[in-house]
């Protein structure tokens, strides 16, 4: 560096570097975030939404029910992390905190590999997929300070959007951000039950074992009436008053096939709720959310956890079915 304006000292040779690099990612996120609109309206119309789960089909037709399951687990440790770090138990806390929210489907990837690439440009590789796009590169190379100076002395620091670090935090941001489309998709799921079940049963459903109990229980009155030996309309109007208990092997059969079929309609419903959601602004709110703690990352601020609370709504009809089954075979 010494070789460079000699006018400059190597204190302010670094100077002009940091101060290109700060103004340079302010004006990056903030173009990111004039981004959001476009993207959401490419990717979350219809058209986009049906292009985006064309991913789905395959395993994520498995992976889907499972990360639902573990969602609900994920409820437990958020409130045992909670606990830890009211009690300063930190190692317990960052423990917790690096647990996988889920097990990553095709469609994540595939909305991950949008983000970076289309959202947020900067460079990406995934699997045989890779982008060299770097939009925030670019930002930087416009300071006409630093231009001279580039060459002989770039090398000296590194990107952030490079460094290993910042890397990490994007790759669970966008794990956060998925596990929140997965939890949109099966609150919708559960929503469309509740109303199903309220219509064709009489009794609102809140998940997959309410509505095992009720089905399975129809069933098995619809079987016992139609054997009735006054025949099958006296025998509805008696097991109407007198309900048959569902054998143990009906209602698992029962409540497996509700799963299977929630489970189908989780991973796909998206393609109705995606475009649903950026007209109401939720996309968009979602993604500058995220623009924003990455914003906070490069710039080095601290208290920049990325959390979605939303995701957690969906859990709630979880507990209360497990509630609700548990109150009706009391």
């Amino acid at each position: 560096m010494r070789g460079l304006h000699k006018k400059l000292n190597e204190d302010e040779v670094l100077a002009i570097i940091r101060k290109a690099i700060t103004a340079a990612s302010e004006s990056y996120i903030c173009e990111r975030e004039n981004r959001i609109g476009e993207f959401v309206r490419r990717h979350y119309s219809f058209r986009g939404a049906l292009k985006i789960h064309s991913h789905a089909l395959g395993w994520d037709v498995v992976r889907v029910p499972v990360n639902i399951i573990w969602s609900v687990a994920n409820i437990f440790l958020a409130l045992v992390g909670f606990v830890a770090g009211l009690i300063r138990l930190k190692k317990l806390q960052h423990w917790i905190r690096k647990i996988p929210p889920g097990w990553e489907t095709d469609m994540d990837r595939q909305i991950s590999w949008l983000i970076v690439t289309e959202l947020l440009e900067l460079p990406y590789q995934q699997g045989q997929n890779s982008s060299d796009k770097d939009a925030l590169m670019t930002e930087i190379l416009k300071d006409p300070d630093l231009r001279s100076l580039l060459n002989e002395v770039l090398d000296t620091f590194s990107e952030p959007a490079k460094s290993p670090e910042f890397r990490d935090k994007l790759d669970a941001k966008l794990a956060e951000y998925g596990a929140t489309r997965t939890a949109s998709s099966d609150l919708a799921s559960n929503a469309m039950l509740l109303v199903t079940s309220k219509i064709a049963l009489g009794q609102a459903s809140f998940g997959t074992l309410s509505a095992g109990t009720a089905v399975s229980a129809t069933v098995a009155n619809s079987a016992a009436a139609s054997n009735f030996w006054l025949g099958s309309t006296a025998g509805s109007y008696y097991y109407a008053v007198f309900p048959v208990a569902a054998s143990a092997r009906l209602f698992v059969a029962v409540t497996a096939a509700i799963a299977i079929v929630l489970a189908l309609v989780s991973t796909f419903i998206g393609i109705l709720t995606d475009p649903l959601q950026a007209k109401l602004g939720i996309h968009q709110k979602r993604l500058k959310k995220l623009v924003s703690a990455v914003g906070s990352d490069l710039s080095g601020k601290a208290g920049t956890d990325f959390n979605l609370r939303e995701k957690y709504a969906g859990r709630l009809f979880d507990i209360i079915d497990v509630l609700s089954t548990v109150g009706r075979s009391m």
